[in-house]
C-alpha cells in the first residue's frame, strides 16, 4: 500500500510539470538578450529568443524578433511608447511619451518607418507644427503652396 502511494505521488507531480500546471520559469528582460543581425538572443547563447519580455520593454519575440502589442517605460516607470511589432519591424498606430507622461508623438509606421499622418507635440502639449505633418518611407513629405 505504501509503495503504490508513492508511486501516485510521483505520477501526479510528473503530470503537473510535463503539462506546465507547475512550471519553474524566469521572468526575461530586455537586459537579459544581445541584439545581433536584427535578432534577439538570450546573452552566452546562439538561439534566437522565444518568450515574453517584462521589465523596462515588455512584450513577445518570437524567433528572436519582437511581434505583438510593445510596451516600454522610461527608467521612472512612465510609459514611454507602445505600439505593435510584426516581425521585428514598427507596424500600425504608435503612442510615444515624454518623461512627464505628455504626449510626445502619435502616427502609424510601416514596414519599421513613419507612414501617413503623424503628430508631434511640444512638451507643454501644443502641437509641433514643423515637425508634425504626412510622411512616406520615414521621410516628411513636402507639399508646393
Amino acid at each position: 500500500m505504501h509503495l503504490s502511494k508513492n508511486i501516485a505521488v510521483m505520477l501526479l507531480l510528473n503530470l503537473f510539470f510535463v503539462t506546465g500546471i507547475v512550471s519553474i520559469s524566469k521572468s526575461e528582460t530586455i537586459d537579459d538578450l544581445v541584439e545581433r543581425e536584427a535578432l534577439f538572443y538570450l546573452k552566452f547563447t546562439d538561439t534566437p529568443f522565444n518568450g515574453e519580455l517584462e521589465g523596462m520593454q515588455q512584450g513577445k519575440i518570437s524567433e528572436g524578433k519582437k511581434q505583438g502589442s510593445w510596451l516600454e517605460f522610461w527608467i521612472t516607470g512612465q510609459l514611454k511608447s507602445k505600439g505593435e511589432y510584426i516581425d521585428g519591424k514598427k507596424t500600425g498606430p504608435w503612442l510615444l511619451f515624454y518623461t512627464n507622461g505628455q504626449l510626445m508623438s502619435k502616427g502609424n509606421y510601416l514596414e519599421d518607418m513613419e507612414d501617413g499622418d503623424w503628430l508631434h507635440y511640444f512638451r507643454d502639449g501644443n502641437i509641433n507644427q514643423k515637425s508634425s505633418g504626412s510622411y512616406k518611407d520615414g521621410k516628411k513629405l513636402i507639399f508646393n503652396k
